[in-house]
C-alpha cells in the first residue's frame, strides 16, 4: 500500500458514499485506477465493507475503551469470547498480548457490568477504562468507534428514515434507486431524506477497516502528561511530530492525565523518532509505544440491529437531550 493508497482510505472513510469520480479528482488517477485499488483493498482485507446505522451521536451511546495484558493462550478465542457482548464493536490485539477493546454502551451506568465481562473473556487482570470524547483539533476528519461532536437535540427518525438505514446496513453505497425499491419510496424522496440524515448527523456511514492489515505498522503511544498540562495543546504537538503519516489523538473524558497517540509508518527510523520526540515533550511524564497486529470487528451490536427493531411505524427511538456525566474509573 502506498501514500495514493492511504489518502484515498481517508477520503474514503470520510465520505463512504463519495463517487469514485470525485475520489479520482481528489487523487489525480483516473476512475479505473480508483476502482482497481479500491478491489485490492477489499480482496486483501484492508476494507471489510461500508455500513451504516443511527449514529452514537442521535443515540447518545457512550463509546468506552478497556485496554490491558490479557493472560489467555488462545487470541482467537479471546476475540471470539470478546464478540459475546452486544457491547462489542472492535478489538485489537498488540505486542505482548496486549488487547484495546472497544464497546458501544447505550448509557454510562452498563459501563461496570461491560469492563467485568471484558476483564473475565480476556484474562486482564488489570486494565484501563476509558470513556472515549470528541476533540476537533485531534479527531480524524472521519468517525472512529462513534467518538464524534454531539448537539442538544436531533430531529426524530422517522419510519422511513429507520427503512433506509436498515436497508444500507449491508452495503452503505446502495443506489438511490434500489434503496427506494426497498422501503417502498420514490427515489427522491429516499435521496432527501438521506441528505438530510447526513446532515443533521443522524445517519453514521462507516467504512470498515482492519488497521493492522493496511501494511504500515499501527503504532499506540500511550502518553502520561504531568499534573497541569493542557490536553489539547499537548496532543496537537504530538500530532505535528507525525506531519506525513495518517494519525490521531484518543482522548478520555474521565483520564485527564492521558493521551493515546494512535498512528501508521512503515519505517521503524521514523517511529523510533516519533516516540523520542514525544518523550522530549516539556509535559509528557512517561510514554509508551506498542503495535497492532490482528483486529476483529463485530457487526452484532445493539445499535446493528436498531434500525431494524425500530422501524416499525408504532415504535419510536428514543433520543436524550441531557446526557449523564461519566463516572471515573
Amino acid at each position: 500500500m502506498d501514500d495514493t493508497d492511504r489518502t484515498l482510505l481517508v477520503l474514503f472513510a470520510a465520505n463512504p458514499r463519495i463517487h469514485f469520480k470525485e475520489l479520482a479528482k481528489s487523487l489525480g488517477i483516473s476512475r479505473q485506477a480508483v476502482h482497481h485499488r479500491i478491489q485490492v483493498l477489499k480482496e486483501t482485507g484492508v476494507i471489510l465493507g461500508v455500513t451504516a446505522g443511527i449514529s452514537f451521536a442521535y443515540l447518545d451511546a457512550v463509546p468506552v475503551m478497556v485496554f490491558g495484558r490479557s493472560r489467555t493462550a488462545s487470541v482467537e478465542e479471546t476475540l471470539d469470547r470478546l464478540g459475546e457482548s452486544e457491547f462489542t464493536r472492535r478489538a485489537v490485539v498488540a505486542g505482548g498480548n496486549y488487547l484495546y477493546v472497544v464497546g458501544e454502551l447505550r448509557t454510562v451506568s452498563e459501563l461496570d457490568d461491560y469492563v467485568e465481562f471484558v476483564r473475565r473473556a480476556a484474562d486482564m487482570q488489570e486494565s484501563t477504562v476509558g470513556i472515549l470524547c470528541f476533540d476537533d483539533s485531534l479527531s480524524p476528519s472521519y468517525s472512529v468507534d462513534g467518538v464524534v461532536e454531539r448537539k442538544q437535540s436531533y430531529k426524530e427518525l422517522s419510519p422511513l428514515d429507520l427503512r433506509i438505514i436498515a436497508s444500507l446496513k449491508g452495503d452503505a453505497r446502495r443506489p438511490i434507486a434500489d434503496i427506494a425499491d426497498m422501503v417502498g419510496a420514490s427515489a427522491k424522496t429516499v435521496r432527501r431524506h438521506l441528505e438530510d440524515m447526513i446532515s443533521v448527523g443522524s445517519l453514521e456511514l462507516q467504512v470498515l477497516m482492519d488497521n493492522t492489515s493496511s501494511g504500515p505498522i499501527l503504532s499506540a503511544v500511550h502518553v502520561n502528561l504531568k499534573d497541569g498540562a493542557n490536553k489539547g495543546e499537548v496532543g496537537r504537538r504530538l500530532l505535528s511530530k507525525c506531519p506525513s503519516h495518517p494519525a490521531y489523538v484518543r482522548v478520555f473524558s474521565n483520564l485527564p492525565g492521558f493521551l493515546a497517540l494512535v498512528f501508521w509508518s512503515d519505517k521503524m527510523t521514523e517511529i523510533r523518532k516519533v516516540f523520542r520526540e514525544i518523550g522530549e515533550d516539556t509535559d509528557v511524564l512517561a510514554v509508551m509505544l506498542n503495535f497492532g497486529y490482528l483486529e476483529r470487528i463485530y457487526n452484532t451490536t445493539w445499535r446493528d440491529k436498531l434500525p431494524e427493531v425500530r422501524a416499525h411505524p408504532s415504535k419510536k427511538v428514543r433520543t436524550h437531550n441531557v446526557r449523564s456525566e461519566p463516572r471515573k474509573q
